[in-house]
């Protein structure tokens, strides 16, 4: 009688064969890749078997050079104009989080799920947002990301959009025929962003959920500068349940939204924008 042992899937398995049977099992590729060590889908053979989207991970870094780190969003002008209404210094961070996402849901968004879905009309969908956006700081803010996210793309992540059918021709003719008012050259960074996320085959939902998260790094990452709040509280109030279900309900409102629909929901937000330029001193550019 002829055994032998061997793990499969973390379990023992003992093999007993009669001599008239057995064969001899070939150990040389066992013995020098033992892939009974490893768990199933990590043996050489096969794959694993979900991976998140490779473009999903460059998009979400926050080294992605889009100038983010000079735009606090208002996030300055409205704690200069709180900091003695509102000694609590987290309360003023939490807050403003608040009213930012609802701001967002309601302004931006909408243009971005318009533009992954109807990636031709995404000039058009420039020019309407342009419109939509009275204040010229914030103007400002979403051409000067939004441009540097078709930067990226061309100059980094191009390749990467080589199995979706139209993706380069949809950004070639966004940049040519839309941006900031019409005069071509560049574009919003809500729009921008979901062009760029359906040429680089994104799904819609991981494009708008990874928008709104980096809005709220970025958020917290200004109030880390301006002294809000330290780097380990920023990033107990982006892991809160309460910031989750914020995340979730701007989705929602923004999902449920048509571009005509569109509109400042927190309207003391442009003006906080607005005042920014005012502001004795300043860090950031908005």
């Amino acid at each position: 009688m002829i055994s032998w042992r061997r793990e499969e899937e973390g379990c023992l398995v003992v093999h007993q064969l009669s001599p008239s049977t057995a064969k001899q099992p070939d150990l040389r590729f066992a013995s020098a890749h033992p892939a009974s060590r490893f768990p199933k889908y990590l043996q050489p053979s096969q794959s694993p078997p979900s991976m998140i989207p490779y473009a999903l991970l460059l998009l979400s870094d926050s080294a992605l050079p889009l100038g983010s780190f000079a735009f606090s969003s208002s996030l300055e002008s409205y704690a200069a104009h709180h900091r003695t209404l509102t000694p609590n210094r987290t309360d003023i961070i939490t807050t403003f989080l608040h009213l930012s996402l609802h701001s967002t849901s309601t302004s931006i968004l909408p243009f971005l799920y318009a533009a992954y879905r109807a990636p031709a009309r995404a000039a058009d969908l420039d020019d309407e947002l342009d419109a939509s956006t009275p204040c010229a700081v914030a103007r400002r803010a979403s051409t000067s990301q939004g441009r540097a996210l078709l930067a990226v793309f061309e100059k980094s992540l191009y390749h990467l959009s080589a199995g979706v059918e139209g993706a380069r021709e949809w950004v070639r003719t966004y940049k040519t025929g839309g941006g900031g008012g019409g005069g071509g050259g560049g574009g919003h960074f809500g729009v921008a962003w979901g062009l760029v996320c359906r040429a680089l085959g994104v799904s819609e939902e991981d494009a708008a959920e990874v928008f709104v998260v980096n809005h709220c790094k970025a958020v917290l990452s200004a109030g880390v500068r301006l002294g809000l709040l330290g780097p380990y509280q920023a990033q107990a109030v982006l892991a809160m349940p309460e910031t989750r279900r914020e995340i979730e309900m701007a989705l929602e409102r923004g999902r449920a939204l048509s571009v005509d629909e569109v509109g400042q929901s927190v309207p003391a937000l442009d003006l906080y924008q607005g005042r920014h330029e005012l502001l004795y001193s300043r860090v950031f550019n908005s």
